[in-house]
């Protein structure tokens, strides 16, 4: 994989961080202002990713580790200005010396990005007294699953797709009274802390870290509800990955008790359920809608209308357009460099050739990239400059029509 500035943990294209326009309407930024080194120690800031800390200051040079989001560093002087963009600073970590881009760090602890994290499948985060939780049992045995929690469980529900109904267990309940008498250790089910509700947390502001790969839930009927482990931080990334209309999306956020929901087509200002809310484990819900008809895609024509993104190389002067952070300016999935004209595609479009209707620049474009976010027809193009892409992006839009071109005669 060619990044030269930060490692993705997650699976993206591989040239490519976050497609920043696939977040829509979320516009945040990761990363705080330049790095003032006025002290001697310093935190990693990336919003998720690892940063790569090199034998010399470059996007050329040898990585000698990949340092964590939010590990300590010691700041050691010497800076450099690098032709990519980047400035470079030489640091310290537990014994090893290295370079790492600035742009990555902050001398203020406060700055750091906390990152929700989901639980891992089978596991439940504690609700408060009286409250709700979500997971995946991981385990077939209703009462193992009740004496593995950390907290008295007054009840356990769990939604049958198939009926659409609500089952339940209640611990130690004569076997007559509860409807939920089996469970599969993948099922999603949803424990009642024993107690009264009280005092509750609050919603966090949604972070930018994109991590994962949509799942597929189980088909409901139309206007029936569904259930599953969301794969994705981002529910726009679900919706378009199922196999039926999605009418809305819900997660029960355990911390405040709220429900957060995500309805396809809506503006981003009234979604409460938002990019970066989701972890790649959580629980969420889903309504289906009448069934629309497909509209045409590159599987039967060659004009449609698809998502537009860009990704980025070298970060911007405007933090609004540094999504987490670019840094791609590698490899890519044919093994060529990033460069201009090049999009990342689903895997099975490598090699296809196309222009976007309305494009400013009136490029064609070919699929050079992928990777497992990248669904149906996206397409996420490829800039340098996350400016440059941000103002590309505005006037293209979020959705425009796009024809596919004959390929490029040898």
């Amino acid at each position: 994989m060619g990044n030269p500035s930060l490692v993705p943990t997650r699976a993206f294209p591989t040239a490519r961080g976050f497609l920043l326009g696939v977040a829509l309407g979320a516009l945040l930024f990761l990363v705080g202002a330049s790095v003032a080194h006025a002290t001697t120690t310093a935190w990693v800031d990336t919003g998720g990713d690892c940063l790569n800390l090199r034998d010399a200051p470059g996007l050329g040079s040898g990585n000698i580790l990949c340092l964590d989001h939010g590990d300590e560093v010691t700041l050691l002087g010497p800076q450099q200005r690098g032709d990519e963009g980047f400035n470079w600073v030489q640091v310290e970590f537990d014994g090893q010396t290295g370079w790492v881009a600035d742009f990555y760090i902050t001398t203020n602890p406060d700055d750091v990005q906390v990152l929700y994290e989901a639980p891992s499948a089978g596991g439940f985060v504690a609700p408060p007294e009286g409250g709700v939780t979500t997971g995946v049992a991981g385990t077939s045995d209703l009462a193992a699953l009740v004496a593995s929690q950390p907290f008295q469980v007054q009840s356990v529900w769990h939604w049958d797709v198939n009926a659409q109904r609500m089952v339940q267990y209640t611990p130690g309940a004569p076997a007559f009274v509860n409807s939920l008498t089996s469970i599969g250790a993948d099922d999603v089910v949803m424990l009642k802390r024993t107690g009264v509700l009280g005092a509750v947390g609050v919603v966090p502001e949604p972070s930018l870290t994109v991590a994962g790969t949509p799942r597929l839930l189980p088909t409901p009927p139309i206007e029936g509800l569904t259930q599953g482990v969301s794969g994705t931080t981002d529910p726009r990334f679900l919706v378009q990955a199922q196999d039926f209309t999605v009418k809305s999306v819900w997660y029960f956020h355990v911390p405040s008790q709220r429900w957060l929901t995500y309805t396809p087509g809506l503006p981003d200002y009234v979604q409460s359920l938002k990019q970066g809310h989701l972890g790649t484990d959580s629980v969420v819900f889903a309504v289906r809608g009448p069934d629309a008809p497909k509209p045409p895609s590159s599987e039967d024509s060659t004009y449609f209308e698809t998502s537009i993104t860009y990704y980025y190389c070298v970060p911007g002067t405007d933090e609004r357009t540094h999504g987490d952070g670019g840094g791609y300016c590698g490899g890519m999935a044919n093994g060529e460099n990033v460069h201009d004209g090049a999009a990342a595609c689903k895997p099975g479009l490598l090699g296809q050739r196309f222009r976007i209707e309305g494009d400013p620049t009136g490029r064609t474009y070919e699929c050079t990239d992928t990777g497992g976010s990248v669904l149906q027809d996206h397409r996420d193009v490829w800039f340098m400059n996350s400016d440059d892409g941000y103002a590309w992006w505005l006037e293209v839009g979020e959705r425009a029509f796009i024809e596919i071109l004959e390929p490029a005669s040898e």
